[in-house]
């Protein structure tokens, strides 16, 4: 039964966030965040855990929200009544920003991420992002507004490797990944949308490979990977983390390889240095996440026992990262 409810209010949530796509007007997308991110808030919470814990992850991620909200409403609401365009952008901007977890703006992201479930933290880390990114004003009536929307990008861009680096647990190490990957997502709207659903549906994929994995081995402590983690999906584990990390002929490298191209056409000189450096950065992360997923502690448990699905699971995450990426590369 709740499994039930737990699908029904994401298939509501998913619902609101697919309208949102096609309006036209900053209200009605205003109104389908709101929607989808009330939707969101039972999914989230319907988890057979102490309701303390669970509570502190769903409030902190609810009031950050309805804060967001509220300022891109009052920014609305102002435009309308005294047509202030410079400072409701303003506004606005750090709204959607707030929203999306972009730095320094980030605070409620590791906060949040560490009391949700594993299909909390694709859903919000990655699936709802995807919807918002897509969504948001360029504020190219305002260019300084624009700058440090997508300065903030960059800024989330640099420091989620690091972040990532630096964490205890696994779900805080997703929660900069998302971090990370949201500020690539905004770097990405700059050159167009056809851009940001075609790394989005990709990052998609590889998240929902990637918690899936984690949660099969309840994961909780990044040093104690290697132990947690599945058997049977080491494999898999490793094709993602080479992939993430921008190892090449993975999916993500030749992904960021195509938007360094059309960065370079547009001659977006900050842009190209932040994914380079970000790039770099995350080879670093992935290298050692990958150490830990591979270190001493799996040796026990081979050989691995899993069932077909297991096997048909883990051979189409190597498949998607791997042989993905070589097709990416040779279609693009």
């Amino acid at each position: 039964m709740q499994l039930m409810s737990m699908l029904v209010f994401l298939t509501l949530s998913i619902m609101s966030s697919i309208v949102m796509m096609f309006v036209s007007s900053i209200f009605w997308v205003w109104v389908m965040i709101d929607i989808s991110t009330l939707f969101m808030i039972p999914f989230l919470a319907a988890e057979s855990r102490p309701k303390k814990s669970w509570f502190t992850g769903v409030g902190v991620y609810f009031v950050v929200q309805f804060i967001g909200s509220v300022s891109i409403l009052f920014a609305m609401v102002i435009d309308w009544a005294f047509s202030t365009s410079v400072f409701c952008s303003y506004v606005m901007c750090l709204g959607f920003s707030l929203k999306l977890g972009l730095v320094p703006l980030h605070f409620w992201v590791s906060r949040s991420f560490a009391y949700f479930h594993y299909g909390g933290i694709f859903v919000v880390g990655a699936g709802q992002k995807v919807f918002v990114i897509a969504c948001v004003p360029m504020f190219s009536d305002v260019p300084f507004c624009a700058y440090l929307f997508y300065g903030m990008a960059v800024g989330s861009m640099l420091y989620g490797p690091v972040a990532m680096f630096n964490s205890i647990l696994v779900k805080s190490f997703l929660a900069y990944s998302s971090v990370n990957h949201t500020g690539f997502l905004v770097i990405t709207s700059w050159f167009g949308l056809h851009l940001i659903y075609l790394y989005s549906f990709i990052y998609c994929v590889s998240m929902m490979f990637l918690t899936w994995m984690l949660w099969s081995g309840r994961c909780v402590l990044m040093k104690e990977l290697g132990t947690d983690l599945p058997a049977c999906y080491k494999t898999g584990f490793i094709a993602t983390a080479l992939s993430f990390s921008g190892f090449p002929p993975f999916l993500d490298f030749c992904t960021k390889y195509v938007v360094i191209q059309i960065a370079m056409e547009g001659r977006a000189f900050i842009a190209i240095f932040a994914v380079l450096a970000s790039s770099l950065m995350n080879l670093i992360v992935w290298i050692w996440v990958t150490s830990l997923a591979t270190s001493s502690g799996m040796i026990s448990s081979l050989p691995p026992s899993s069932s077909l699905l297991s096997d048909i699971f883990n051979i189409s995450c190597i498949s998607w990262n791997l042989f993905s990426g070589m097709a990416f590369g040779m279609l693009y």
